[in-house]
């Protein structure tokens, strides 16, 4: 993770949570949880992944493609992880994170909410 500093990571927790607390707070995103198939979170989680990759790919790419790539491979894990820790904490915050009792919605709201926080986060991410 060789091109990947604090900074970038704390402009990823702030460019999460801009959406992440909008989108935590809605009762559409905790029904919807409950009631969509953990298939279509993978696949949202899937999309999420690759279209990250191909906007960061775009953003920070350099003439070396394939030292590139690996950075940027790294870049989308990192962004993806730290979204679903933030997005985690926020659903814990507004007591939406059942974690041992209700695993599997509370996944799947992780990964909901994650959705649109991702990309905030690499936007913010890529402003400097």
């Amino acid at each position: 993770m060789k091109n990947i500093r604090r900074s970038d990571i704390a402009e990823q927790i702030i460019g999460a949570s801009v959406l992440a607390f909008p989108v935590a707070v809605t009762e559409e995103v905790w029904n919807l949880s409950e009631q969509i198939p953990f298939i279509n979170v993978i696949l949202i989680a899937v999309v999420s992944c690759v279209f990250l990759a191909v906007f960061s790919y775009f953003i920070h790419s350099k003439s070396d493609v394939k030292s590139s790539l690996r950075i940027e491979v790294d870049r989308v894990f990192v962004t993806y992880g730290i979204t679903l820790l933030v997005c985690s904490v926020i659903l814990l915050m507004v007591g939406k994170f059942p974690l041992f009792t209700e695993t599997t919605i509370t996944l799947k709201r992780v990964v909901l909410v994650a959705f649109p926080a991702c990309f905030s986060a690499t936007v913010v991410d890529s402003l400097n």
